[in-house]
Protein backbone atom coordinates (compact mmCIF):
# COMPACT_ATOMS: atom_id res chain seq x y z
CA UNK A 1 0.00 0.00 0.00
CA UNK A 2 1.23 3.30 -0.45
CA UNK A 3 1.87 5.38 1.87
CA UNK A 4 -0.75 8.56 2.06
CA UNK A 5 0.03 11.68 1.94
CA UNK A 6 -1.98 14.78 4.26
CA UNK A 7 -2.76 14.14 7.79
CA UNK A 8 -1.39 11.80 9.88
CA UNK A 9 -0.75 11.60 13.65
CA UNK A 10 -0.46 8.76 16.23
CA UNK A 11 -1.22 8.29 19.59
CA UNK A 12 0.79 5.38 21.94
CA UNK A 13 0.05 3.03 24.60
CA UNK A 14 2.68 0.32 25.51
CA UNK A 15 4.15 0.04 22.42
CA UNK A 16 1.36 -0.21 20.10
CA UNK A 17 0.36 3.36 18.17
CA UNK A 18 -2.92 4.26 16.75
CA UNK A 19 -1.81 6.48 12.95
CA UNK A 20 -4.70 8.21 11.30
CA UNK A 21 -4.47 9.54 8.05
CA UNK A 22 -7.28 11.36 5.76
CA UNK A 23 -7.01 10.68 2.24
CA UNK A 24 -9.75 12.20 -0.13
CA UNK A 25 -13.20 11.29 1.99
CA UNK A 26 -11.33 7.77 3.34
CA UNK A 27 -9.71 7.50 6.74
CA UNK A 28 -6.44 5.03 6.71
CA UNK A 29 -6.48 3.44 10.09
CA UNK A 30 -2.59 1.93 11.07
CA UNK A 31 -1.50 -0.21 14.15
CA UNK A 32 2.33 0.36 14.22
CA UNK A 33 4.28 -1.80 17.02
CA UNK A 34 6.70 0.52 18.13
CA UNK A 35 7.89 -2.22 20.95
CA UNK A 36 10.77 -4.06 20.99
CA UNK A 37 8.33 -7.22 20.62
CA UNK A 38 5.83 -8.87 18.49
CA UNK A 39 2.57 -8.27 19.00
CA UNK A 40 -0.41 -10.23 18.22
CA UNK A 41 -3.19 -7.63 17.46
CA UNK A 42 -7.04 -7.93 16.03
CA UNK A 43 -7.37 -6.79 12.85
CA UNK A 44 -10.72 -7.20 11.31
CA UNK A 45 -13.65 -9.52 10.80
CA UNK A 46 -14.27 -11.20 7.31
CA UNK A 47 -17.78 -11.53 7.04
CA UNK A 48 -19.73 -10.75 3.74
CA UNK A 49 -16.92 -7.96 4.07
CA UNK A 50 -14.37 -6.73 6.17
CA UNK A 51 -15.52 -5.29 9.29
CA UNK A 52 -13.54 -3.32 11.81
CA UNK A 53 -15.13 -4.34 15.11
CA UNK A 54 -12.48 -2.46 17.67
CA UNK A 55 -12.06 0.24 15.78
CA UNK A 56 -14.55 3.38 15.93
CA UNK A 57 -14.06 6.94 14.36
CA UNK A 58 -14.81 10.42 14.98
CA UNK A 59 -16.38 13.23 12.72
CA UNK A 60 -16.32 16.34 14.68
CA UNK A 61 -18.16 19.11 12.27
CA UNK A 62 -19.20 22.30 12.94
CA UNK A 63 -23.44 21.31 12.30
CA UNK A 64 -23.01 17.51 13.57
CA UNK A 65 -20.60 14.92 15.36
CA UNK A 66 -20.98 11.58 14.29
CA UNK A 67 -19.49 8.47 16.22
CA UNK A 68 -18.90 5.39 13.05
CA UNK A 69 -19.16 1.79 13.94
CA UNK A 70 -17.06 -0.19 11.53
CA UNK A 71 -19.86 -3.50 11.68
CA UNK A 72 -22.90 -4.08 10.71
CA UNK A 73 -25.47 -6.86 10.73
CA UNK A 74 -23.60 -10.32 9.49
CA UNK A 75 -24.89 -13.99 9.66
CA UNK A 76 -21.53 -15.53 9.58
CA UNK A 77 -17.82 -13.83 10.73
CA UNK A 78 -14.41 -14.73 11.72
CA UNK A 79 -12.21 -12.70 13.48
CA UNK A 80 -8.19 -12.01 11.77
CA UNK A 81 -5.23 -12.19 14.49
CA UNK A 82 -2.09 -10.82 12.75
CA UNK A 83 1.05 -10.63 14.06
CA UNK A 84 3.17 -7.80 14.35
CA UNK A 85 6.91 -7.78 14.65
CA UNK A 86 8.49 -4.91 16.09
CA UNK A 87 8.36 -1.91 13.45
CA UNK A 88 5.38 -3.44 11.26
CA UNK A 89 1.99 -2.00 11.02
CA UNK A 90 -1.22 -3.10 9.53
CA UNK A 91 -3.00 -0.48 7.44
CA UNK A 92 -6.94 -0.62 6.59
CA UNK A 93 -9.09 2.08 4.64
CA UNK A 94 -12.07 3.37 5.59
CA UNK A 95 -14.97 4.59 3.14
CA UNK A 96 -16.09 6.87 5.55
CA UNK A 97 -19.01 8.30 3.31
CA UNK A 98 -20.05 4.23 3.03
CA UNK A 99 -19.66 3.46 6.57
CA UNK A 100 -21.68 6.12 7.47
CA UNK A 101 -24.69 5.25 5.44
CA UNK A 102 -24.79 1.73 7.44
CA UNK A 103 -27.44 0.35 9.62
CA UNK A 104 -24.64 0.71 12.90
CA UNK A 105 -24.21 4.17 12.13
CA UNK A 106 -28.17 5.14 11.39
CA UNK A 107 -28.13 4.81 7.73
CA UNK A 108 -27.75 8.66 7.44
CA UNK A 109 -25.46 10.19 4.82
CA UNK A 110 -22.59 12.54 6.61
CA UNK A 111 -23.83 16.42 6.20
CA UNK A 112 -20.70 17.81 3.71
CA UNK A 113 -18.41 19.80 5.23
CA UNK A 114 -15.35 19.92 7.17
CA UNK A 115 -14.67 17.70 9.86
CA UNK A 116 -11.74 17.00 12.57
CA UNK A 117 -11.76 13.20 12.38
CA UNK A 118 -10.51 11.05 15.11
CA UNK A 119 -10.16 7.33 15.99
CA UNK A 120 -10.02 4.91 18.68
CA UNK A 121 -8.82 0.61 18.58
CA UNK A 122 -10.02 -0.58 21.80
CA UNK A 123 -9.98 -4.23 22.74
CA UNK A 124 -11.03 -6.35 25.78
CA UNK A 125 -10.50 -10.08 24.63
CA UNK A 126 -9.34 -13.16 26.91
CA UNK A 127 -7.68 -14.47 23.95
CA UNK A 128 -3.32 -13.93 24.13
CA UNK A 129 -3.87 -11.00 22.05
CA UNK A 130 -2.99 -7.09 22.67
CA UNK A 131 -5.26 -5.34 25.18
CA UNK A 132 -6.11 -1.67 25.70
CA UNK A 133 -7.37 1.02 24.34
CA UNK A 134 -5.71 3.46 22.26
CA UNK A 135 -6.62 7.22 20.44
CA UNK A 136 -5.43 9.01 17.71
CA UNK A 137 -4.86 12.91 17.71
CA UNK A 138 -7.31 14.60 15.03
CA UNK A 139 -6.94 15.14 11.20
CA UNK A 140 -8.84 17.30 8.92
CA UNK A 141 -11.15 15.31 6.52
CA UNK A 142 -13.56 17.28 4.00
CA UNK A 143 -17.33 15.57 2.73
CA UNK A 144 -18.08 16.58 -0.89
Amino acid sequence: MQTPSGNTNSAVDTGLVLRIAAVGTTAVLTLYNGSDNPLKVLSHVDADDRHYDWFRIILAGTTETRLLHLYDDRDESGRVIVDLSPGASLAHVIDVVAWAKRKANGAKPLTPGSYRMSATYEVSDPAPVWNGRLESPAVNITIP
